[in-house]
């Protein structure tokens, strides 16, 4: 069987894709920093912001 992706490697991946897709540079997050509030993964860089947010439950980047 194979192993499920984590919430932190789907919410990359998908930040990745929306970064190439509206050619903006894409930042590298750091999973110690990021965090999972309420359904929504918060890629942050450091711990002051974060670079972008992806929803869970409905696997897409939010606005």
């Amino acid at each position: 069987m194979a192993e499920k992706i984590s919430d932190f490697d789907q919410a990359v991946a998908a930040y990745k894709d929306s970064c190439d897709r509206n050619n903006m540079t894409f930042q590298q997050p750091s999973e110690e920093h990021s965090e999972l509030i309420h359904n929504v993964m918060y890629l942050r860089k450091s711990p002051a912001s974060y670079v972008a947010r992806y929803d869970t439950r409905r696997q897409r980047v939010l606005a």
